[in-house]
């Protein structure tokens, strides 16, 4: 458990400094105007519980996905309803580890909980970052449809266009080969022969078997609305915060929103950065000054600025608080003598595999 403590510490650590040095430069930097802190006195105090209303329905949608792959796995009745968010909302402490190693925790909760192997939890973490992902790549697609040039890209939108939609048929494509197993032991076996990838042949081989169940379309498509639910909700915080800064809510701001919302979430996540700290927010800020702004000139880059922060604590970091406190409050009922034992156990089969795999490389 030290080491998963440390990868948390180490993880908070970095997001701080980063938003330390963001902060210091948006509210001292002369082309902000006034600064951030400025900004946020004038913002509505009143319109902070409507924003943690929209992230607990973002919780909750996120939660009705985990606890419908709890049913796949055949654990979702071997566990109350509590335990299952308490393992779940606290398990949002854990995205702040470098890489969301920690993420891992949770199926090691969920064993000690029901007993179900962790092997076969495991891929529950994955699905619920694929899913994520479909969720973004779909809103992203449906909102370039229908806004079409009221999204005001300019110069970026056939840039915009081949990511997303050569994404989308990426994701497309991974699906169509996880459903028909031959298809998928072709590309696996095509792996081997790679002078790099060989060396993760096994594993692969090993967690498509341990997740075919998960990825079958009849559980990706429902838990996909569900992941739209999330960024649903994620637009509508960004969509008030704007208007908290004085912007008229459109159907074109919606839509630019939506926009920004699903690139910034898919930037943070390829960052590798802690939560995308910082990341997300730049994102943010260079969007609504390239796609919000020109249309509204009442919004100066101070408020910009501001509501980038405010969008990216909302966003990533609500429910990290969230989860601390709940880890806090429920700590002896999740953190056990039979926890440390059984990541002990997982250390070493991990050493093992490890071992394997490069006396095989030899």
């Amino acid at each position: 458990m030290q080491k998963y403590r440390k990868q948390i510490i180490a993880g908070l650590a970095i997001a701080l400094a980063i938003y330390i040095i963001l902060l210091i430069f948006m509210d001292s930097n002369g082309q902000f105007g006034d600064g951030v802190f400025d900004e946020l006195s004038n913002f509505p105090l009143w319109l902070i519980v409507v924003l943690c209303v929209t992230q607990i329905s973002a919780g909750f949608f996120r939660f009705l996905e985990w606890h419908y792959y709890l049913g796949v796995i055949d654990a979702r009745d071997k566990i109350s309803i509590k335990d299952s968010m308490i393992i779940f909302i606290s398990g949002f402490t854990m995205v702040v580890s470098p890489g969301k190693a920690a993420e891992l925790l949770k199926s090691v909760f969920l064993k000690l909980k029901t007993d179900v192997p962790i092997s076969k939890s495991a891929p529950i973490v994955i699905a619920e970052r694929v899913v994520d992902g479909l969720a973004v790549i779909i809103t992203l697609v449906i909102t370039l449809l229908v806004a079409g040039d009221r999204l005001a890209l300019g110069d970026y939108r056939g840039l915009s266009d081949s990511i997303i939609f050569s994404s989308a048929a990426l994701l497309a494509f991974g699906l169509i080969v996880v459903q028909i197993k031959p298809l998928a032991y072709f590309c696996l076996d095509i792996t081997a022969k790679m002078p790099v990838i060989k060396r993760i042949h096994t594993p692969l081989v090993e967690f498509y078997e341990s997740s075919r169940e998960i990825f079958k379309l009849k559980h990706v498509i429902p838990t996909t609305l569900m992941g739209m639910g999330v960024y649903l909700s994620s637009t509508t915080g960004f969509v008030l915060i704007l208007w908290g800064f004085g912007l008229n809510i459109t159907w074109t701001l919606c839509l630019q929103t939506a926009f920004i919302v699903g690139v910034a979430s898919a930037i943070g996540a390829l960052s590798f950065i802690p939560n995308g700290a910082g990341i997300t927010e730049v994102s943010n800020l260079a969007m609504l000054k390239i796609i919000v702004m020109p249309s509204n000139p009442e919004m100066t880059l101070a408020m910009a600025a501001t509501a980038a922060l405010m969008q990216g604590f909302f966003h990533k970091w609500f429910r990290v608080v969230v989860g601390m406190a709940v880890a806090f409050i429920y700590r002896k009922r999740l953190f056990t003598s039979e926890l440390e034992d059984e990541i002990a156990k997982v250390e070493n089969q991990r050493t093992s595999q490890q071992a394997n795999l490069s006396t095989e490389q030899v």
